[in-house]
């Protein structure tokens, strides 16, 4: 049985039951993986690429992966928080550490697909506005000259919410009021992460976008 890998930060990792009902994209996935593929998703909450790599979570997923394995790579929302342990920039550490995970990972003879951070629903003036900076542009960069497969997702996330609009875009997120989920008595202002109906909507792009590419671990 070969495996996906899925490492990326909280918007794809699996949620414990106290957090519910937040869901990651990588939680609604398996469905739609070809026959004799396993997912494994790796992603954690608050994860960069730094990180991962400092925490020992990419090398678990190195030795893990065999030839002929898949590993997803999906980073962007903490890269520019300012703590030391978390922080990249965009041109130089961002993409040495996403260079540095191919080539290491190719070395075994595992494939990797870069996809670039889903948008944050923020609407400026009644258009929902980049929160990322340059890091997308920077990953397509290191999946052109690495030459492996990229799927640009914030962008492609952006112009979605834009044409579903500010109001109707809330029930994807984790943006609701009180008395409605019994983790969140009081309601919760969350415009990152996902509800279930975000969840499935960005495994469904992003499955989309794999068969376009016929990429051989989905359907």
């Amino acid at each position: 049985m070969s495996k996906l890998f899925l490492l990326g930060d909280s918007t794809c990792a699996i949620k414990e039951e106290r957090y519910r009902p937040e869901t990651g994209w990588g939680e609604c996935f398996s469905q739609y993986l070809a026959n004799g593929f396993e997912l494994c998703n790796m992603a954690q909450n608050g994860r960069s690429t730094e990180m991962i790599i400092h925490e020992g979570i990419f090398f678990y997923c190195y030795y893990r992966s065999q030839a002929g394995d898949w590993v997803i790579i999906q980073f962007g929302h903490n890269e520019t928080k300012p703590e030391l342990h978390r922080h990249t920039f965009s041109q130089t550490t961002y993409k040495l550490n996403l260079r540095w995970f191919i080539r290491n990972l190719r070395k075994k003879g595992v494939n990797v697909v870069l996809i670039s951070s889903i948008a944050r629903r923020r609407f400026e003036n009644g258009v929902c506005v980049n929160t990322h900076e340059d890091y997308p542009e920077a990953m397509k960069q290191v999946a052109e000259e690495e030459g492996v497969s990229f799927i640009e997702m914030s962008e492609r996330t952006r112009k979605y919410l834009n044409e579903v609009g500010e109001q109707e875009s809330i029930k994807y997120f984790m943006n609701f009021g009180p008395g409605i989920y019994p983790n969140y008595p009081n309601g919760k202002e969350d415009n990152t992460h996902l509800r279930p109906e975000g969840a499935a909507l960005i495994a469904n792009m992003i499955y989309n976008e794999c068969k376009k590419l016929k990429l051989e671990f989905v359907k």
